[in-house]
């Protein structure tokens, strides 16, 4: 038997004294409004976050951040995110940051870590690629520079072994006369090293080489963080994990020993680390990463620059130059930190009323971490703030370049930003709960807005086929239904369709517009 909808039902009892609001069409069709449950509360959404404010940014790269975002219709925290990611890469080790007036033992260098979670087709590739784009000039233009300076040693190399060549045979004749001949005093060139700032795909044993011949460090940036979380798990892949950490601090060597190779160190391996991840798949490793066990080790907690904002229904469409001047002034920034000498670094701190800030903030940071107010994966996070308010200070001030002392105004920004980063991480790691229910919430949302409500019903077709994230296939689909189904949302009906099994249909409670997803 055929099941009519509500709109059949209206159409065919036009002539007829019925009620005409949608609500009462369905109970016509489904049963009496009544006769519904009150739908139950699905547990909370992911925490909100705030929009991203341009005045959080040095003004040096709002410009560039905005025309970026407004041209990808994107939001604001993309680019700039990526933009403070980037600056932190360049500046690795060529500056640092005391952060206590007196205490001269701690020092900060100011590389970070940091993500883009959204999902895919966010555009979270081509901000990376646009906003970096200066960084990779820089870097084109070193290469250039390396190819003539490469050039000059093969000829020089050239001219020492012809020397040498030359020297061997008048030894030998010396020998031959029973004469002595002095050693030969000229060294073979040495090699030019190749400076580097961006490694995409590189292993952690040739990343390791690189952090050798440039001791400032290197920004490492992975379209896909996923692949690369994955890997650290693996077993057998134990030291790289350790290496990685290692690298967060910035200012630790270390050594790897190999058959074949012997020994390579790097006196300073300074890494900062930046890329992309799905929801989906972020949720899935921090199930895993944030059990008690080996891989709680706090590598997921030194992602500070992580992000998940909120894409926004609002787009237009943009055909327009880019801001030159703007993506010109960043790329002087970058340029101009990128060409400080690590071998002396340019050492910061605080003016004095930037330090009074400092202290107020890392006071009431310090009794957050200890209080009993906070879960143990928040108290891990907020402890690398220690690191995060600092650096991003010193970032801001050389983005301006504000070289004597960190102002208020840049100390003010850098814990805002904390305050801003904050919320983010809130959101990440509630993302923790189970995949269904986060997939039956969003589905929800959508059954309130207006999905399938003229039709009062649908199939488990209907919600896979939309590839909407966490329902992008039956059984992910069927799971979100089950929820909403046992919190009284939808009612299953079984509709024949001649031979064959009944296909799965859910009828819609009409009641779900007063329901609050909180509850």
């Amino acid at each position: 038997m055929n099941v009519l909808t509500p709109s059949e039902v209206f159409e065919s009892q036009a002539a007829i004294d019925v009620p005409q609001t949608m609500e009462q069409m369905e109970a016509l069709v489904y049963g009496s409004f009544e006769a519904w449950p009150e739908p139950e509360g699905l547990g909370p959404e992911l925490p909100s976050v705030p929009a991203f404010d341009a005045g959080l940014l040095p003004d040096s790269f709002r410009p560039m951040v905005e025309d970026v975002a407004d041209r990808m219709q994107i939001p604001m925290d993309f680019p700039a995110v990526v933009a403070v990611a980037t600056l932190a890469g360049l500046c690795g080790r060529r500056a640092v940051i005391q952060p206590k007036a007196a205490d001269t033992s701690w020092v900060v260098v100011p590389n970070l870590w940091g993500a883009i979670v959204a999902g895919p087709g966010a555009m979270k590739s081509p901000v990376i690629s646009a906003v970096t784009a200066p960084a990779r000039m820089l870097e084109s233009d070193w290469r250039a520079e390396h190819a003539q300076a490469m050039k000059a040693y093969e000829a020089a190399l050239e001219r020492a072994e012809l020397d040498r060549a030359v020297w061997r045979e008048q030894y030998k004749r010396a020998a031959k006369k029973g004469e002595g001949m002095a050693e030969m005093q000229q060294s073979a060139p040495a090699k030019p090293p190749q400076r580097r700032l961006i490694a995409s795909d590189a292993t952690f044993e040739s990343l390791h080489q690189l952090l050798a011949e440039n001791p400032a460090g290197m920004l490492v940036l992975r379209d896909e963080l996923s692949g690369w979380l994955a890997g650290l798990d693996t077993q057998g892949r134990e030291a790289e994990r350790a290496f990685y950490l290692e690298c967060w601090s910035g200012d630790s060597g270390f050594t790897i020993d190999r058959i074949g190779r012997g020994m390579v160190h790097a006196e300073h391996v300074c890494v900062s680390l930046f890329g992309g991840i799905q929801p989906g798949r972020l949720r899935a490793y921090l199930a895993d990463a944030l059990r008690d066990g080996p891989s709680n080790d706090g590598l997921m907690q030194r992602f500070q620059l992580l992000v998940w904002p909120d894409l926004g229904a609002e787009w237009y469409y943009r055909d327009r130059r880019p801001n030159v001047a703007a993506m010109r002034a960043a790329e002087n920034v970058f340029q101009r930190v990128s060409l400080m000498d690590a071998s002396s670094p340019h050492r910061m701190g605080f003016a004095p009323d930037a330090q009074e800030l400092f202290v107020a903030m890392v006071t009431d940071l310090e009794k957050r971490i200890r209080s009993d107010n906070e879960s143990t994966i928040m108290q891990a996070h907020l402890s690398k703030y220690r690191k995060l308010m600092p650096a991003l200070s010193l970032l801001f001030s050389l983005a301006d370049n504000t070289m004597e002392a960190v102002s208020l105004r840049h100390a003010q920004q850098a814990a805002d930003w904390c305050d801003y980063l904050e919320s983010h991480a809130r959101r990440v790691y509630s993302a923790r709960i189970a995949p269904e229910q986060l997939a039956a919430l969003a589905l929800a949302k959508r059954l309130r807005k207006g999905w399938k409500r003229e039709e009062a019903r649908f199939s488990i077709r209907d919600v896979y086929r939309n590839g909407w994230s966490g329902m992008e296939n039956p059984e992910e689909a069927r799971a979100a239904v089950r929820v909403l189904e046992s919190a009284g949302w939808l009612r299953a009906i079984k509709t024949a369709t001649g031979t064959g099994r009944p296909s799965e249909n859910f009828t819609i409670n009409p009641k779900i517009g007063g329901t609050h997803f909180g509850e």
